[in-house]
C-alpha cells in the first residue's frame, strides 16, 4: 500500500503555479513535470480517486505542512514557545527577521507544498469521470474530501501569507492566489483576503453536501470535520452566529466527546481519541523520524524549542495539561528553566524508541470547537452559554470553574484557556493577530527587537518566496519585505 501511495504521489506532483521544482537552474520553468499524467489517463475508476485522495493525505504528513512546520511556526511566533540556545530551524520566523531569500526554506516549502496539495484536489474535482450508480455515494464522498482539502489548503495559505481577515474593514487587503484548476502558464495575482475566504467557504459548503459516509479513521475528513473547520473560519471572520451554529452541530451531534481527565495525555500519543475530529496520522511504517513535530521539542530530537515561563504561569497545580511537560536537568539554569528553576520541555508528542514519530498531529479537536463556540457566544453577548462552554474545558482539566465573568473579561478568559488547551498545536499567532494583540515576551530568548511585536506589523505574515515574485510579475510581495 505504501509503495502504491508513493507512486500516486509522484503522478500527482504537478508544478503548482510557478513554484520551486526539482531543478536548481534559472530555466526550471521550461521543464515539463517528468511524471505528469493527464487526468483521463489516471483517474479511470473510483479506486483511482481513492488512491488520489490518499496521496493528498500523504502530502499533509510532510514536515513542511502538518507534519511539523505548520504547527510549529505559528507558535514560535508567539510568546508561549521560546528558542533554545541551539535553535536554528524556523529561527528567522521566531525572531521576526525572515526575508524572501532567507536561508530558511519554510516559506518556500509552505508555498510549494500547499499549492501542490491544491492541485491534487483540483485533479479530482475537475475530472470528467462519471461513476457507476452502485459506487456513486462513495465517489461523491471522495470528491467531498477533495473540496475540503482544497478549502483547508487555501485557508492555511491565507493565514500564513496574508494579514488576518479583520486587518481591513472589508478584508480587501492582499491575500493569496485562488487556484481551482491547473494551468502551467498561469501567472496569477493575489486575490483579496475576502475573495479567498469566500472560496474557502464555498468549497467547505460543497464538501458538506457530498460527505455522507462516516469514515472509520480520524485521519479521513468527515462532514463533522468540515463543519468544525468552517466554524473556525467564521470565527476568524467575526461571523459569530455562524461560528456558533456550526460548532453546535458538531458538539450536539454525539459522534465526539471529550476524553476523560485521566486519558487526556494519552490522546496525543495513541491518536484516534473520542475528541479527535480530524488529525494527521503517523504509524510505524509511515513516519518522519526526528523531523516529526515532536522532535522539535524533545531532547532526543532537535530540541530547538521550549515552553516559556509565561506559558507555565497559566497552569494551576492540578491542571492535567501540566503533565504534557517533562523535566530536563540540562535546562536547570537561567532563562531556560521555569520560575522555580526547573528545566522542562514540551512532551505533548512523546513517542520514543521504536515508536518514534508515531504521534498523530491534530488538525482540529472537539476541545477547540467548544472554545470556538464559547468565544462566539461571548462576542454575541451570551455570557451564560460562553461560560458554560469554558467551564467544560476547565472542569475536564481539573481546575477551578469560573463564574461571574461577562463581556471582554470573559473573552480574555477564553483566549487564555485556548493557550492552555491548544499550546503546541499551531494556533497562537493566529489568535494574537485576529484579536489585534501584541506579542510581549517577558522571558525572551530572541533578539531584543523581537521581544515585543506590536500589532499591526508587516512581520506577522511570511513573505512570498523570491523565486515566485521573480518569475511572476503580476504578484506583489508583502509590505515590509523589501518593497
Amino acid at each position: 500500500m505504501m509503495k502504491r501511495l508513493k507512486n500516486i504521489y509522484k503522478l500527482l506532483a504537478l508544478i503548482p503555479l510557478v513554484l520551486i521544482a526539482g531543478s536548481c537552474g534559472d530555466d526550471f520553468l521550461d521543464l515539463d513535470p517528468p511524471l505528469q499524467v493527464p487526468n483521463e489517463d489516471f483517474l479511470k475508476n473510483v479506486d483511482d480517486f481513492q488512491a488520489a485522495i490518499n496521496g493528498a493525505y500523504d502530502q499533509m504528513q510532510l514536515a513542511d505542512y502538518y507534519g511539523r512546520y505548520f504547527l510549529l511556526i505559528p507558535d514560535i511566533m508567539g510568546e508561549d514557545i521560546k528558542q533554545n540556545a541551539s535553535a536554528n530551524r524556523g529561527k528567522e520566523w521566531a525572531e521576526y527577521n525572515g526575508a524572501p531569500t532567507t536561508n530558511q526554506n519554510e516559506h518556500r516549502e509552505f508555498w510549494a507544498e500547499i499549492y501542490e496539495i491544491i492541485n491534487m484536489a483540483n485533479l479530482m474535482i475537475n475530472s470528467d469521470f462519471e461513476s457507476v450508480p452502485s459506487r456513486q455515494e462513495e465517489f461523491n464522498n471522495l470528491i467531498g474530501q477533495a473540496y475540503a482539502i482544497r478549502a483547508l489548503a487555501h485557508f492555511d495559505l491565507v493565514r500564513l501569507f496574508a494579514q488576518t481577515y479583520v486587518f481591513t474593514s472589508d478584508a480587501s487587503h492582499p491575500g493569496v492566489p485562488i487556484v481551482t484548476e491547473f494551468d502551467r502558464e498561469a501567472r496569477p495575482a493575489r486575490n483579496t483576503v475576502a475573495e479567498v475566504y469566500a472560496q474557502v467557504i464555498s468549497d467547505f459548503e460543497e464538501a458538506i453536501s457530498l460527505l455522507t459516509i462516516t469514515p472509520k479513521s480520524t485521519g479521513v475528513i468527515s462532514k463533522e470535520a468540515v463543519q468544525a473547520l468552517l466554524s473556525r473560519v467564521y470565527l476568524y471572520m467575526e461571523r459569530y452566529e455562524d461560528a456558533e451554529d456550526l460548532a453546535t452541530e458538531v458538539i450536539s451531534g454525539g459522534r465526539f466527546e471529550l476524553v476523560s481527565r485521566d486519558k487526556y495525555a494519552d490522546q496525543f500519543f495513541d491518536g484516534g481519541s473520542s475528541e479527535a475530529i480530524f488529525e494527521v496520522i503517523f504509524n510505524l511504517v509511515d513516519n518522519p523520524g526526528a523531523d516529526h513535530l515532536g522532535g522539535m521539542y524533545k531532547e532526543s530530537g532537535y530540541g530547538d524549542y521550549l515552553p516559556s515561563r509565561q506559558l507555565f504561569a497559566l497552569f494551576e497545580d492540578d491542571d492535567i495539561r501540566g503533565t504534557l511537560f517533562i523535566e530536563d536537568d540540562n535546562l536547570d539554569d537561567g532563562i531556560y528553566a521555569d520560575a522555580d528553576g526547573v528545566g522542562r520541555r514540551v512532551y505533548k508528542y512523546p513517542s520514543e524508541g521504536p515508536d518514534i514519530a508515531t504521534d498523530n498531529l491534530p488538525v482540529i479537536r472537539l476541545s477547540e470547537v467548544i472554545l470556538n463556540r464559547a468565544e462566539a457566544r461571548a462576542r454575541d453577548g451570551d455570557d451564560v452559554g460562553a461560560l458554560a462552554d469554558l467551564n467544560l474545558i476547565r472542569e475536564r482539566a481539573g481546575i477551578t470553574e469560573l463564574d461571574g465573568l461577562a463581556g471582554q473579561p470573559l473573552v480574555d478568559a477564553i483566549l487564555e484557556e485556548r493557550r492552555r488547551e491548544l499550546f503546541a498545536e499551531g494556533h497562537r499567532v493566529f489568535d494574537i493577530t485576529r484579536h489585534k494583540l501584541n506579542v510581549v515576551r517577558t522571558d525572551c530568548t530572541a533578539p531584543d527587537n523581537a521581544c515585543t511585536i506590536n500589532y499591526p506589523n508587516d512581520r506577522f505574515i511570511l513573505p512570498l518566496p523570491q523565486e515566485e515574485t521573480d518569475v511572476n510579475k503580476t504578484i506583489k510581495q508583502a509590505p515590509g519585505y523589501g518593497i
